[in-house]
């Protein structure tokens, strides 16, 4: 009996515990559709909340900011482009507003609302897509401004800036004219990098010429003893070489001396011994032979000059 007590009473427990499961499931999932379906039904009233007179406030409040920009001297193509979506988007929504029933509208406005929108998805149009246009128009003014600030800040620094840092400022400048305000911008910034690097670059080597002046007026005695020991050294070795130099130019000189009288020997032989050459040829190798010759006798007087005054004897023998 105590048994099935038992068994009656865990089987009714069981089952509250399943029950109350199943409740709290269908609660969390009944709230996580509601909360979905608040979401949605608050974007689209947020969608809808920007009225006809809103964004044609925030069209007039862009066009006086393109007039201000404008007398201020700036370009105004881009602001131009842009509000001019503005107010494409602004007639298209008034043309989407007829087509879903939200004005009274004539036959003949809703014929034109249809033609004007045939080939583009009106349903989901509002008068918030304006907004979107006319918020890009005032942050391009402000990045415009922005920049212009920098620029001024960084013109500054033109006399001390190198022509790589002067290039990259006029850069920037154009940039700027161009209305490439994001551009401009990023210039600038490589500007005052390439300026600050110059600058420790020029800190450095007035460190350097610093230190090499201190150096210098400290061993001052030191470095002039140094210089003339290197100064004679280097003039005893410059003679040294010049004197190997002439040595080996004459020795090669009287080498082709003698293989020149060798072929002017071997030309005769060929000629009045073995006949084996004709008159006219001999005559051009001789003559070519003996100019070469002649070369040598003349230059060779004047190198074996220049040595002798170089070893300080006053007979050279050949």
């Amino acid at each position: 009996m105590k048994q099935q007590i038992f068994i009656i009473a865990s089987s009714i427990f069981l089952i509250l515990v399943i029950s109350l499961f199943i409740l709290n499931l269908s609660l969390t999932g009944f709230a996580i559709y509601n909360n979905s379906s608040s979401r949605n039904i608050t974007q689209e009233n947020n969608l809808t909340s920007i009225t006809k007179e809103d964004a044609l406030f925030a069209i007039n409040e862009s066009e006086n900011i393109m007039n201000e920009m404008e007398a201020n001297g700036f370009k105004v193509i881009l602001l131009n482009d842009t509000l001019i979506k503005a107010k494409k988007i602004f007639y298209q929504v008034q043309y989407a507003a007829i087509l879903r029933g939200e004005v009274n509208a004539s036959a003949i406005e809703k014929t034109k609302a249809t033609s004007a929108l045939r080939l583009i998805d009106w349903k989901n149009m509002y008068y918030s897509d304006v907004l979107i246009y006319t918020e890009e128009i005032k942050a391009i003014e402000q990045k415009a401004f922005l920049v212009l600030d920098k620029l001024a800040v960084e013109e500054n620094k033109i006399n001390q800036s190198t022509d790589a840092a002067k290039i990259i400022l006029e850069q920037a400048k154009q940039a700027f004219l161009d209305e490439r305000y994001n551009d401009a911008e990023k210039l600038l910034e490589d500007f005052r990098i390439q300026f600050e690097k110059d600058k420790a670059n020029a800190s450095l080597l007035a460190g350097l010429k610093n230190g090499a002046f201190n150096f210098f007026w400290r061993y001052w005695i030191q470095i002039i003893i140094f210089l003339v020991i290197v100064s004679f050294i280097g003039y005893y070795v410059y003679k040294i070489f010049e004197k190997r130099i002439l040595q080996n130019k004459i020795k090669k000189m009287k080498i082709q001396e003698q293989v020149l009288n060798d072929l002017m020997k071997k030309a005769q032989t060929q000629r009045f011994k073995d006949n084996k050459i004709s008159g006219l040829v001999y005559n051009i190798r001789f003559k070519k032979y003996q100019e070469k010759l002649q070369t040598i006798k003349e230059e060779m007087p004047v190198l074996e000059d220049n040595l002798k005054k170089l070893s300080g004897r006053r007979e050279w023998k050949r």
